[in-house]
């Protein structure tokens, strides 16, 4: 028992996807410890996703893509996920820790002092105006007495005015990360890596868990001494999106409130320090990667690695040469075949995900889509790389990721919104959907969820030209979204001056709106070309929506439709139901 408290299971899957990549001519030398902007910003995107979690969805269409002979029986199509490889390691001195971990030195960070009661923190109300969501957004923060002095509070010292944030300028500080760190959380308040002291090498930092609302009073016992960020009720339900995009605004916000405060005291605006880290709560420990120095002993091509903190694996990264111009920086995921393999070059500019240094400055027009359950990071990347941002993988550091039996990201037991009878046969996806106005079993589970569950399994009813053929795939605007293994998407961007995938030449099988906006006119969709027979699926917030996108884009000019091909998810009007229409490329 004491030795499996000093293991974790880690996963351990090698990337996927590595013939869809083309190599780039432009490299650095493997000695570099940083980017060189001028030589990175010449590497081209990687536009496939490497990511072993990301396994069963649909592959991004690039030129080289198109070339790759899929083979039909690839996977069984099975519905049971296929587990995923795990390995289990020893728990160094860095790593971060859940509930059940207790020691000498951190126990004044996990616990509250006895005479103290959890009202020694107090809650506060912080309010902003998101234009995304044309309204305004209140939050409330959580926070202990020994964390107010990362905050700036009124005169009166009761309104929460902003969050603290450091200049660009200051000196590397040793005993400092500039970066606050958000976490958010989900059912997980008990086995969450949410003791970062070790990992953090004990210096003082500012950690924020941002948890639902109806959760937030477990989290509060359980890490009495945290920041917590409690999003709104109206988001109890939602995905991982909802969170990523709170955070994301809220730090912009804070971002503008810092830089007026701080212009006061003299200090330019653009130096305010314009990064946060966005990290899962699974993130367990943090590794280097050297390049073997070629000795007599190592004729093996590779790297050694050794376990290192979350502190210097940051310092690091926002020690960067020329930070403020890159949008997005992240670290591999770490395997056991890194080592093995002959070294790869120091910086890769492809999709990072689950521990990221986020610059809210650059990327403030880029935005999280708040509504999404799944792949909402690599829906994210396509977007920022397609405003011609920079994103930046250091392959010389890798984290590792826990596997957690509880919470997170799981699905949601889909069932009846009525109970007829205890016993109810499981409810699959194809049934999520149905004809509006249909004697159809309604479900208690939020439409975007049904919609994008539907999506990754009716593939063969939705895109049948599609299946198996990459050189003719799905044309999808603004959006990436998971429309089965099968088929490939094709990511274009509508916004003016955007970075796109060359489309030269391709005929699509099947064209994907979902939720377009003024961006989407009819004359970007006349510059794609449409095999005979290519389907479309429009996707609309209403029915009344649905009919004036279907006029404003023209789509009556090349598409046909029946009305028997209208659709909407299987909830109730009141649960507001997303609407959808499939057509056939005349």
């Amino acid at each position: 028992m004491l030795i499996r408290l000093l293991e974790v299971d880690v996963y351990d899957e090698e990337e996927i996807n590595a013939n869809h990549t083309e190599n780039s001519e432009v490299t650095q030398s493997s000695n570099d410890h940083w980017p060189d902007i001028e030589i990175f910003s010449k590497i081209s995107f990687d536009l496939s996703v490497h990511d072993p979690k990301y396994r069963n969805i649909s592959p991004v269409y690039t030129e080289q893509l198109s070339r790759v002979k899929q083979e039909t029986n690839k996977e069984t199509k099975s519905e049971e996920p296929k587990k995923r490889e795990t390995v289990s390691m020893m728990l160094t001195k860095y790593a971060a820790y859940n509930t059940f971990h207790h020691c000498e030195q951190c126990h004044q960070y996990m616990d509250i002092n006895p005479a103290a009661q959890v009202s020694d923190s107090t809650l506060h109300a912080f309010t902003f105006s998101s234009s995304m969501l044309g309204e305004e957004v209140q939050l409330h923060f959580i926070i202990p007495k020994s964390k107010e002095s990362h905050f700036v509070f009124s005169k009166q010292g009761k309104h929460l005015e902003s969050m603290r944030l450091p200049l660009v300028s200051d000196k590397q500080n040793l005993n400092a990360v500039k970066s606050p760190i958000f976490t958010p959380s989900s059912g997980r308040h008990e086995h969450g890596l949410l003791n970062l002291y070790h990992a953090m090498e004990g210096i003082s930092h500012l950690h924020l868990l941002v948890v639902k609302e109806y959760e937030m009073p477990l989290y509060r016992k359980y890490w009495p001494n945290h920041i917590m960020l409690v999003l709104p009720g109206m988001f109890n339900n939602a995905g991982v999106g909802a969170a990523r995009f709170l955070i994301k605004e809220l730090s912009y916000h804070n971002l503008e409130l810092e830089r007026n405060r701080l212009e006061e005291l003299g200090v330019k605006r653009q130096c305010v320090w314009p990064f946060i880290v966005v990290m899962d709560d699974s993130c367990v420990l943090w590794n280097m990667h050297s390049p073997h120095e070629q000795s007599s002993q190592s004729l093996e091509p590779g790297s050694f690695s050794k376990n290192v903190s979350l502190k210097s694996v940051l310092q690091h990264i926002e020690a960067t040469p020329k930070i403020v111009h890159f949008a997005i920086l992240g670290v591999q995921k770490w395997n056991s075949k890194l080592n093995t393999r002959k070294s790869k070059a120091p910086f890769s500019r492809c999709h990072v995900r689950d521990f990221i240094l986020l610059n809210i400055d650059l990327t403030q027009n880029v935005q999280y889509d708040l509504n999404r359950y799944f792949c909402e990071d690599v829906d994210f990347n396509l977007r920022t790389n397609s405003s011609g941002l920079l994103i930046c993988r250091f392959n010389n550091f890798s984290v590792m990721k826990k596997h957690i039996q509880v919470g997170g990201q799981k699905d949601f037991v889909v069932k009846p919104k009525i109970m007829v009878s205890e016993s109810v046969a499981p409810i699959m996806p194809l049934q999520y959907v149905c004809a509006p106005d249909s004697e159809h079993t309604l479900l208690a589970a939020p439409s975007q969820f049904l919609l994008e569950k539907f999506l990754q399994h009716a593939t063969y009813k939705l895109f049948p030209k599609a299946i198996h053929n990459f050189k003719n795939p799905v044309l999808a605007i603004d959006c990436y979204l998971n429309i089965g293994l099968e088929v490939a998407i094709c990511y274009i961007s509508s916004r003016p001056h955007s970075v796109n995938v060359n489309c030269e030449g391709v005929f699509f099988s099947g064209l994907l709106l979902y939720l377009c906006d003024s961006f989407v006119g009819a004359d970007l969709l006349k510059r794609f070309r449409f095999l005979k027979g290519a389907t479309l699926c429009v996707i609309c917030q209403d029915r009344s929506s649905l009919r004036q996108t279907i006029v404003r884009l023209e789509l009556e000019d090349e598409w046909q439709f029946r009305l028997r091909d209208e659709f909407q998810t299987a909830n109730s009007s009141d649960d507001e139901p997303l609407y959808f229409l499939t057509g056939r490329h005349i």
